[in-house]
């Protein structure tokens, strides 16, 4: 990833097949009926994939757009960073994920409803093609 100065504007780019992602899914959960689902981090359950939102994508990348939820490989990700960017709240952390560990994407935020998948759109093959 590279900064590029716009401006006055402070702004993050990825480059070549990079993807920067953003609103890692880490945390607890909670139901639409209210129910609690503790996160699994720190345990054995807890080396699982996880659900990132594309933040900004290189150029190489093709298959996926800035907004769309990828569910990748569990550690196929960065350690959370921050970084200046005018695009992101204060103190938001970024991770760059792998683009072969990509395993699902989605159009709508997965991460709302902990048991469904239903709004799964298209899913990612090894080869790093698309199946519609």
């Amino acid at each position: 990833y590279q900064y590029m100065r716009m401006i006055g504007m402070t702004t993050l780019k990825a480059y070549k097949d990079n993807i920067l992602c953003i609103e890692g899914d880490f945390g607890d959960k909670t139901t639409e009926a209210g129910i609690i689902i503790k996160s699994s981090i720190g345990s054995d359950e807890g080396i699982a994939p996880r659900w990132f939102k594309a933040f900004d994508v290189g150029p190489d990348i093709d298959w996926v757009t800035p907004g769309q939820w990828l569910y990748v490989e569990y550690g196929r990700w960065t350690e959370g960073f921050t970084v200046k960017d005018d695009r992101l709240e204060e103190g938001a952390k970024l991770w760059k994920v792998d683009p072969e560990a990509c395993m699902l994407i989605s159009d709508e935020d997965p991460t709302q409803n902990s048991t469904n998948i239903g709004s799964l759109t298209r899913m990612a093959k090894w080869d790093g093609s698309i199946n519609n």
